[in-house]
């Protein structure tokens, strides 16, 4: 077969997105010189022109499943690189029913497969930024290949984008309506809006956006739209096949009543956001599979802490941690809108009471859980569970009743717990330690010790600390976790002026983030240590000595692609000890400092780059 693949790759002429396309396409073919043959003949003649290819991915979207093919022409509702998230589609494909359950999987198991093929194809691309983290969380589409989904989308009267161009309101049948770049102040009342299925808007929300004539509509995707109000949503109730509505990252601060109506949905996402409870009506919303609140996890939550706690630093109240990740500190507020003791809970949600009949929720997250709640005890009902994040106020009782929830939910992947204090999590009783499948845990909490159930977490690949205080021989029990990849320690996760990563420890991890760590004076990476760690960033560590003794052992390695320096202060001996431990690397890793970017194209060449503003 290898004078047929030369004459494939003869007709590609180097292009890379034809390489790929073609390559993805194979790669699904039977291996056999005739199919390879033939594929070679359909291509037509040699690829000189932006035509060509485009004939060239035609022919693969062609060769696409008639399943996958509705997958992929989904995607021409999103612009030109912009960078999609994977829950976020794959959440959509599922409301617009585009994915079938076969009786041996989930739902979601399907569509993370649809989804990957797709990526094995070269039809979308991961994200660059993701992938350094392991995980194809973001996906983008190639302007070529969009340029193909779109006219086609267009050309069957199943989508219809109204942006600066558009001077004409939509004549015929449409199912997928895009707003993008429209202004506040404009009517779309001209629009007929009876038939369309999914109505996504970026940038501008319109006036007169969500009105009762979208009856059949069952995606709702504001995610991210300037000017969204309250009031925008006053008729979201009426949309009564709803199944995905998105909010994430708008202004809105509080959701209708109405929103008891929309039996059939599926998604809510208030994610950073100003909603801080849920309205009582949306336990009767059974067909709930993923309920998603609050500020996320890290970057996002502690520099919000920040903000939090310099408006609030004249305050007379005691300022605790549970405090500033909550908010809970301020004035009572009525109480239809408050069931925590007159919290105001800023970066979470405030978890309504029967909340165990949403028996369908696969994520939940983050719930403020408030004193004397049953929220904690009736947790471990949603057997169903797949993540689940909480914020828990200071409370004996629901500690205990917290963890015997968690130890029942037998499905649960990823876990992420916020409180003042974390000492709880350190009961060693059978019945109240987590499952022991978990692949991602996030603490954020006064912790010192870990508990001692962490090391039998076999599967757990991520972990992510905040606040917890954790000293040297926390690291080497996290060292031993047999498949941990990623491990960020932020904001005061480790107390000690000297962190050391030990021989024989973190054997798979491939990202290591250290940000915030106040006492931090030197790190220190012995031989034998994260032997496949590929990226490498610290951040906000003012403390650390600036020379080589400050960060030594990076020589050992061997596997690095990139090393961030940032915010650390003037450490001018510190970024020349480090541009040296990296020059006989075989990766030539970039190095990236509070001014400049060294990249390392051949072992003697250095290229000093200027940083974008957020590096600094």
């Amino acid at each position: 077969m290898k004078e047929e693949a030369n004459l494939i790759l003869r007709r590609c002429r180097g292009l890379p997105l034809a390489i790929a396309t073609i390559g993805g396409l194979l790669a699904n073919r039977p291996k056999t010189s005739r199919e390879w043959m033939n594929l070679g003949d359909h291509l037509g003649s040699e690829l000189e022109y932006d035509r060509d290819i485009m004939r060239v991915i035609t022919s693969s979207y062609d060769g696409l499943p008639y399943h996958l093919k509705t997958c992929f022409l989904y995607l021409s509702i999103f612009p030109e690189n912009y960078e999609i998230r994977c829950t976020r589609l794959l959440r959509r494909w599922m409301a617009e029913g585009y994915i079938a359950k076969p009786r041996d999987m989930t739902i979601e198991e399907v569509g993370r497969r649809h989804y990957k093929e797709l990526i094995n194809r070269s039809m979308i691309q991961p994200s660059k930024k993701v992938r350094a983290s392991m995980a194809v969380e973001r996906c983008r589409v190639h302007g070529v290949v969009l340029q193909i989904i779109l006219s086609k989308s267009v050309e069957e009267n199943q989508l219809f984008i109204m942006d600066n161009h558009c001077n004409e309101a939509p004549q015929s049948k449409i199912r997928h309506l895009v707003v993008t770049r429209r202004k506040k102040s404009e009517n779309m009342s001209s629009i007929n809006l009876s038939l369309i299925r999914s109505l996504t808007v970026f940038g501008e929300c319109p006036l007169s956006l969500i009105t009762p004539k979208l009856r059949l509509l069952r995606v709702l995707d504001l995610e991210d739209t300037i000017g969204l109000e309250n009031d925008d949503l006053k008729h979201v109730g009426e949309l009564r096949h709803l199944r995905y509505l998105g909010l994430r990252g708008t202004n809105i601060s509080a959701l209708p009543s109405s929103l008891q109506n929309l039996v059939c949905l599926e998604t809510l996402d208030v994610q950073d956001t100003k909603v801080t409870w849920f309205p009582h009506g949306i336990t009767k919303l059974e067909n709930l599979r993923y309920l998603v609140g609050g500020i996320n996890f890290a970057k996002d939550l502690v520099e919000k802490m920040g903000k939090k706690n310099a408006t609030k630093g004249n305050n007379n109240c005691s300022k605790t941690l549970a405090d500033f990740v909550c908010g809970c500190y301020g004035g009572y507020k009525e109480q239809s809108q408050c069931l925590c003791s007159g919290c105001t809970c800023e970066f979470s949600v405030r978890a309504p009471e029967r909340i165990e009949k949403l028996r369908n929720l696969l994520v939940l997250g983050v719930l403020h859980i408030a004193q004397g709640s049953e929220v904690a005890r009736n947790l471990g009902k949603l057997t169903n569970l797949r993540r689940l994040g909480v914020d828990l106020e200071a409370d004996g009782g629901a500690w205990m009743e917290l963890c015997s929830s968690i130890s029942r939910l037998v499905h649960l992947e990823r876990l992420e717990v916020r409180s003042e204090s974390l000492e709880f999590l350190k009961d060693t009783s059978k019945d109240k330690s987590p499952p022991k499948h978990l692949t991602s845990l996030r603490l954020c909490g006064r912790l010192g010790n870990l508990p001692s159930w962490m090391s039998s977490l076999n599967d757990l690949s991520k972990v992510k600390l905040l606040r917890t205080q954790l000293k040297q021989e926390e690291i080497r029990v996290l060292g031993k976790l047999g498949n941990l990849t990623l491990l960020g320690l932020w904001e005061d996760s480790f107390m000690e002026e000297s962190l050391c990563f030990s021989n024989g420890t973190f054997k798979k991890l491939k990202l290591l983030y250290i940000e915030g760590l106040k006492n931090l004076k030197t790190i220190q990476i012995e031989d034998g240590t994260l032997t496949v760690l590929e990226n490498l960033r610290v951040r906000k560590c003012l403390q650390l000595h600036d020379g080589e003794k400050g960060f030594s052992g990076v020589v050992f390695l061997r596997n690095l692609n990139e090393l961030a320096l940032t915010s650390c202060g003037e450490k001018p001996e510190l970024e020349k000890a480090l541009q040296l431990q990296i020059v006989g690397l075989a990766n030539r890793p970039t190095l990236i400092t509070g001014k400049s970017i060294v990249l390392r194209s051949a072992p003697s060449l250095r290229h000093f780059l200027p940083m974008e503003a957020d590096c600094a």
